[in-house]
C-alpha cells in the first residue's frame, strides 16, 4: 500500500514537469518571434494613424514588413506555435497589400488575421489552466482604438 503514493507522487511530478516543458516551448518560441510582433504592431498603428507619412515612405514600409515576415518564416520554433506563425504571416502579407494599394479592405483582413493569431496564442495558454498551475501571468496586454481599428500589443515574458 505504501507504492501507491509513491506511484501517485511519480505521476503528478511527471504531469507537472510536462505542462512545465509545454508552457516553456511556448514562452521561448514567442520569446524569438516577440521583437517581429512588436515591429508589426508599431508599423500597424502607423498606417491607422499617419496614412499621410506612410503614402511617403510606401517602398521603406513594405521592405521592412518583407522583413520581418522573412524573418518569422526563418524563426526556429517548434510545432506548437506554428499556426499562430501562419495567422501572423498572413497579416503581414495584408498590411503590405494594404500599405502598396492604399486600399482600407486589406486592413479588415490584417485585424481578421491578428485577432486569429491571438485567439490561436490563447488557446495555447488556456489561462484558466495556468493560473491553477502558476502564479499569475506576466502577459500584459495594450489595446489603443483609432478609427475603429484595433491595435494590440502582446508581451511575454519569462522568468528564468
Amino acid at each position: 500500500m505504501k507504492y501507491v503514493g509513491l506511484l501517485v507522487s511519480s505521476i503528478c511530478v511527471t504531469l507537472v514537469v510536462l505542462v512545465n516543458f509545454y508552457y516553456n516551448s511556448i514562452t521561448l518560441d514567442m520569446q524569438k518571434m516577440e521583437d517581429y510582433v512588436m515591429e508589426i504592431n508599431i508599423i500597424s498603428e502607423e498606417v491607422i494613424k499617419n496614412s499621410s507619412e506612410i503614402d511617403k515612405n510606401k517602398k521603406e514600409y513594405v521592405d521592412r514588413l518583407v522583413k520581418i515576415k522573412d524573418g518569422i518564416k526563418s524563426s526556429k520554433t517548434s510545432f506548437l506555435v506554428c499556426d499562430y506563425k501562419e495567422y501572423k504571416i498572413k497579416s503581414i502579407d495584408s498590411l503590405i497589400k494594404t500599405i502598396s494599394k492604399n486600399e482600407d479592405k486589406y486592413l479588415n483582413d490584417f485585424n481578421l488575421y491578428s485577432k486569429l493569431g491571438d485567439d490561436e496564442l490563447e488557446g495555447l495558454i488556456n489561462k484558466k489552466f495556468v493560473s491553477i498551475l502558476s502564479r499569475p501571468s506576466n502577459r500584459q496586454v495594450r489595446t489603443q482604438q483609432a478609427k475603429g481599428l484595433e491595435v494590440t500589443y502582446l508581451f511575454n515574458k519569462a522568468y528564468i
